[in-house]
Parts: structure tokens; sequence; C-alpha cells
């Protein structure tokens, strides 16, 4: 769908009278084209104008040079193509659609430019940022830090509650100079606390999960028993149930699966065997002891792919986690 196309639509929907301005405003090579691009113009569908429009109208109201848009430009907009009630519940839609989360201008940025661009920064601030970035943007960000800074901000994610948004706005223009935001006012909002931090942790690899924990533990033990009580790890994997986790087993390959029972508990070797049939049971011990030993991190890569279809796969709702023994089943 062309520019031009998308143009005509809305001249069509605006209708002569309402588009005569807009065409007083255009050089006659570009008032030829696009009156020409009307005229091709057949039956459009009615939801894919409205689309067109709602598109149009937002990028006016995010137009922000003297003169040429804003919100009340928009509400104009609305008002000329729709009914009053339509145009007042697109509007309110639109100006909400607009609000953009603090810090957005990171989420297109590489991991690495946000590190060299806040790795200098108090861990405070640090935590701040991630807290407010989407988890897998900000778990690669937390796994490219030092490994003493990584805890120190992981912990401070966790801890955090209530947040000033006037703080917030505060930080991001430190960081940010030109602030393109437009924050909800309120008296304050939550941040971070145990589910981002665990939506970031989850995202990392193994080695620097373990890190992580460690680090945590040192500084807060009972946070880090939280956080290991609402975290899947791989020893958690005896405490599946049966069915799910025979739907997990058909997702792993044998070679990872084998690789990631080196030197793991008795348990987990005996749940997972116990899920096989028999013949494929019996290739894996075989192919245990064909491989003698490995480099740990081998062991982990292998452990981190079967957590990750765990986690897809209970994301999707093919299978039912619970290892937390706190929400068990009534009949």
């Amino acid at each position: 769908m062309t520019a031009r196309y998308k143009a005509a639509v809305i001249v069509a929907q605006l209708g002569p009278e309402v588009a005569k301005p807009v065409f007083a405003e255009m050089q006659s090579e570009e008032i030829q084209e696009l009156a020409s691009e009307v005229a091709r113009l057949r039956e459009v569908d009615p939801a894919l104008a409205l689309e067109i429009i709602r598109e149009f109208v937002t990028f006016a109201a995010s137009t922000r040079l003297a003169g040429s848009g804003g919100l009340d430009v928009a509400r104009d907009l609305l008002e000329q193509v729709f009914d009053a009630s339509e145009a007042a519940d697109m509007f309110e839609q639109l100006e909400s659609s607009i609000a953009e989360a603090p810090f957005n201008f990171m989420r297109k940025m590489d991991p690495s430019q946000i590190i060299s661009f806040i790795k200098d920064e108090h861990p405070q601030i640090i935590a701040v940022v991630l807290a407010y970035l989407p988890a897998d943007l900000a778990s690669n960000v937390l796994a490219s830090m030092q490994e003493e800074v990584q805890g120190t901000v992981a912990e401070r994610i966790g801890m955090m509650g209530r947040v000033n948004p006037d703080a917030v706005r505060l930080v991001e223009s430190i960081l940010q100079r030109k602030m393109s935001n437009v924050l909800v006012a309120t008296e304050s909002s939550y941040i971070g606390g145990i589910d981002p931090l665990i939506g970031i942790i989850q995202r990392t690899d193994r080695q620097t999960e373990k890190i992580l924990l460690e680090a945590i533990e040192e500084r807060d033990p009972k946070l880090a028993e939280t956080i290991r009580a609402n975290l899947f790890l791989f020893e958690d994997i005896a405490k599946i149930d049966d069915r799910s986790l025979q739907v997990v087993l058909r997702e792993v390959s044998p070679q990872d699966l084998a690789m990631s029972l080196k030197g793991v508990s008795e348990d987990v070797h005996e749940k997972v065997l116990g899920n096989l049939s028999r013949r494929a049971a019996q290739m894996l011990e075989e192919e245990l002891e064909l491989m003698g030993r490995v480099r740990r991190s081998s062991v982990e890569e292998a452990q981190g792919k079967i957590i990750g279809v765990i986690r897809r796969l209970e994301d999707k709702g093919d299978i039912e986690i619970d290892v937390g023994g706190v929400d068990d089943f009534v009949a």
C-alpha cells in the first residue's frame, strides 16, 4: 500500500469541501498525481479506510513542529471525518496510544549501545532503566555488564517498588536531553519488583543466571529464595508432572537431553528416564556412558535449551508448571 494510495483514500473520505484547502497547499503536479489516484480508487474496504485514517491522525498528532500538528489538530481532523461521539472515542484511544513508556528511545537500540550509554551511571539508575525496558532487551544488557555490577543491579530491580514519575522523568532527561515521552500524570507508579527481575533472569543464559542468583544471595538471601521459588531451574524438572514432562521430552533432541543430564541429581536423572520408553531410556543411558567427560558450559547450554522449550510450551498453554507447591489443584 503506497503513501499515494493512502493519501487518495483520506482525500476521498474527507470529501470535496474539506479536501479543497488541502489541494490549495499542493503543487499542481502533486494535485494531478493525487487526483489520478483518487480516480483509480474502486470500492475501499471500510475497515481499511478507517485504519488509514487512524494512521494519518496518529502521525498528525505526534508531529510536534509548531503549527504542523499535535493533539488539537488530530481532534479537529477526527471531528471533520466522524460524528462527535465516534470522534471522541477515537481521540481517547489515540491519546492513550501515543503515550510512550519511559526510556522508549532505547527500545530500538542495540544492547551494546545501551551499555555504553549507562555503564557509568549509579546502579540504581541502571536498575530503573532496565525495569522499564522489555525483558528480552534488559536481559541482554544485564548479561553484558561486569559481574559485580550485575548482582547489584538485579538486587535493586527486585527490591524496587513505587517510584515518582518526576524522578523517572529527571533520569530520562539526563540520559536523553530531548524528551520525547508522554508520561501519565500520577502520583506514583510501580516498576521493578520480582516479576520483571524474573523475566530478565529467565532470558539470560545459564551461566549468567547462576552468577546473578549467587550475587543476589550474598546481598539478600531472602530475595534470592523468593526468586528461586518463582524461577524455573533445570533441577525443577524432578517436580514436573509426568504428562507435562513427556510433552517436553518430545520437543528435545536426544543429544541435548543426554548432555543436559551430565552431573545432575539422581532425582532428575530418574525422573527423565521414567518418562521415556524403555528403548529410549536404554539409548539415553548408552549415550551418557559413551559421552565421557564434557565441559560444564556445554552441559549448561543444553540445559538452557531444555528450559527454553519448557518456557515456550508453558507460554503456549501446552503444559502447566507449578514447582512452588503453593497453588495446588482441588477437585
